[in-house]
């Protein structure tokens, strides 16, 4: 009895690692030729008879389903109706994403599914991964997306009309603008610059012990431009492997509190693995040829969050200490007239204090 996951084809997932994995893949629908060619959303239907198929397999171990964002399709909507049928037995998830971000989820959920988990405790995998993935897209023709609905009218008409070249990510299963830039090669510049915070963060967040980032660099008919991505990006990280920390933090100042945790977590990198996918075609008709996407996701549960919780609490201490002396600093001045004088000496003094600043 295992817990079965399924997905769909816009997941990137290939073929063969899916297979490998136990992940059942189904095909959302392209129909028509050419310049008519539109996609289609899978029907309660079609998935409800896949669901049954999966229940039987697994021995009724329960299903997970991970499905595009409800904002790109209505596959989620089809699947919360066949879900329906199974009586709690298959959970459908709103992935708020595409791409690899889905990929990964469904790699991380198949493997504690062939541990032998339930299905609460693949759901809850599947979760984390989610949660801890972003995708940033590079769309070389933003008319593809304005015609398929996924960007408004008045976004690209603004990129076009100013020559924009911009970086887009999936942020709450929607299309947003994550950067700006004038050309595709600042735009790769700009992506490279994402991840490599990402990885950075992890390395602090950690505090020795980082998760391991996987990354899946996304292309459509864009073969070359995505291993030279994927080529700049294994650079990056070889360069951040080279760089030399300090052995020992610096002499403590005041409010340096977060500057050490840096430091002393910075000893430590995540692994961080590379691959490249393509874009499947009912994908492409979207996002049209030439884009390159980047989908990352943090692996596991981190084990060690106390760094980013200290490196919080002294930024809120450096906050509360710098409002604490201005505070006194406003007190001192305030007081400073109310001072007991006799004999006109206040006036006379400001009086002097006057003639100086003059």
């Amino acid at each position: 009895m295992t817990v079965q996951i399924v997905t769909d084809s816009s997941c990137c997932l290939s073929k063969e690692l899916a297979e490998k994995a136990g992940i059942t893949v189904l095909d959302l629908h392209v129909e028509g030729e050419g310049e008519e060619q539109t996609t289609s959303s899978l029907s309660s239907l079609e998935l409800t008879a896949s669901y049954a198929r999966l229940m039987e397999r697994g021995g009724d171990a329960g299903v997970l389903a991970l499905h595009l964002s409800k904002q790109l399709s209505a596959t989620y909507a089809n699947a919360c109706v066949a879900a329906g049928v199974f009586d709690g037995q298959v959970k459908v998830l709103d992935t708020k994403s595409i791409g690899m971000v889905l990929g990964f989820a469904a790699l991380s959920a198949a493997e504690v599914a062939r541990e032998g988990a339930d299905l609460d405790t693949v759901v809850a995998v599947a979760e984390e991964s989610l949660k801890n993935s972003s995708l940033w897209l590079y769309v070389h023709q933003l008319d593809v997306l304005r015609k398929g609905g996924r960007l408004s009218v008045g976004q690209a008409l603004l990129t076009s009309t100013l020559a924009i070249k911009p970086i887009l990510q999936v942020t709450e299963g929607k299309l947003t603008l994550a950067a700006k830039t004038r050309t595709q090669a600042k735009a790769m510049d700009r992506v490279v610059d994402l991840v490599r915070r990402l990885v950075i963060d992890e390395a602090v967040a950690g505090k020795g012990n980082p998760r391991d980032v996987q990354i899946a660099v996304h292309h459509s008919d864009a073969e070359d431009q995505a291993v030279d991505l994927s080529a700049r990006l294994g650079e990056m990280i070889e360069q951040l492997n080279q760089l030399e920390a300090p052995t020992e933090p610096p002499e403590p100042r005041p409010h340096s509190l977060r500057r050490q945790v840096r430091i002393e977590t910075w000893k430590s990198l995540p692994q961080v693995e590379v691959s490249i996918v393509s874009i499947p075609e009912v994908l492409q008709l979207h996002v049209g040829q030439g884009a390159l996407g980047v989908a990352a996701t943090l692996r596991g549960t981190p084990e060690n969050v106390e760094a980013t919780e200290v490196a919080a609490e002294a930024a809120d201490t450096e906050a509360d200490d710098s409002a604490e002396e201005a505070a006194d600093k406003s007190a001192e001045t305030a007081e400073a007239p109310d001072a007991p004088v006799a004999n006109g000496e206040k006036a006379e003094d400001n009086g002097a204090e006057s003639s100086d600043t003059e």
